[in-house]
């Protein structure tokens, strides 16, 4: 009877990282760092960087102009600072912000409406369920003065004005109303 040989070459989890998935990450950090490069002003300073040179660079490629090699290489720079860091939470801050203006053009409509709701209060509140008139007004009232708080108590991050912008997102695609310009030019 023949003994079996046994090869742990393939048995085992390889020792380093690929070449390639190296590459993929790389490519992904890079996709972040153009995300961060054009999403709103609002989520933009509504975020929490890893550290605050990676916050002056992607402050500096926003400056510039969209479609530049100076903007490129900016965004470069920031994708270089970014590969120093673990990332997970980071990029779940990123997601759950919203999309940026390209992917939804509403997005800078709704974060405006969001703020004209916090600033202006009732006003703002009737004119919205005048429109949209079987929304949750008292949810939307709860939402809009949770909001209203958080802004007096100056916390960094902002939970309910991202609760309140969802349900307005939520309202909006349930209805497929469209906002008079109005409630969505910032005051």
């Amino acid at each position: 009877m023949a003994q079996e040989q046994h090869f742990e070459g393939f048995d085992s989890a390889p020792e380093e990282i690929s070449r390639s998935a190296r590459k993929r990450d790389a490519q992904k950090i890079r996709a972040l760092a153009e995300k961060l490069g054009n999403i709103g002003d609002l989520s933009f300073r509504a975020l929490h960087f890893p550290d605050e040179n990676i916050e002056e660079a992607l402050i500096v490629a926003r400056g510039l102009k969209p479609h530049s090699d100076e903007r490129r290489r900016q965004l470069q720079y920031v994708a270089k600072l970014l590969r120093q860091y673990d990332l997970e939470d980071f990029i779940a801050e990123v997601e759950g912000l919203g999309a940026t203006p390209q992917v939804d053009p509403q997005a800078m409509r709704l974060e405006n409406l969001r703020e004209n709701l916090i600033a202006q209060g009732t006003p703002c509140i009737n004119a919205f369920c005048s429109v949209v008139r079987d929304t949750d007004r008292n949810k939307l009232r709860t939402l809009v003065k949770k909001a209203q708080e958080e802004l007096k108590s100056e916390r960094p991050d902002r939970p309910a004005a991202r609760a309140l912008y969802r349900f307005l997102k939520e309202e909006l695609n349930r209805t497929a109303v469209t906002l008079p310009e109005e409630l969505t030019t910032k005051a």
